[in-house]
């Protein structure tokens, strides 16, 4: 079954980052090191997290033979 798998290689890129002070963490370990600072004002709500996934064309094409199989099926 894992054969019909299709795995596609992709770049992501985390952006952490306070929503009111602009803020960009390095990583979850300064995030979490600024949310547990009795210093600041920052909590959970104040953090937002951005992903980006990056797929190369082969892998685009790729998905676009299966999504193009899927809808002949249906």
């Amino acid at each position: 079954m894992d054969k019909d798998i299709l795995k596609i290689n992709c770049t992501t890129h985390v952006v952490i980052k306070n929503k009111f002070t602009g803020k960009v963490y390095k990583d979850e370990a300064e995030r979490d090191a600024d949310i547990n600072d009795p210093n600041t004002s920052t909590t959970k709500d104040h953090i937002q997290q951005d992903l980006t996934v990056q797929v190369s064309p082969k892998g685009l094409e790729a998905l676009k033979k299966v999504m193009s199989k899927n809808d002949n099926k249906s």
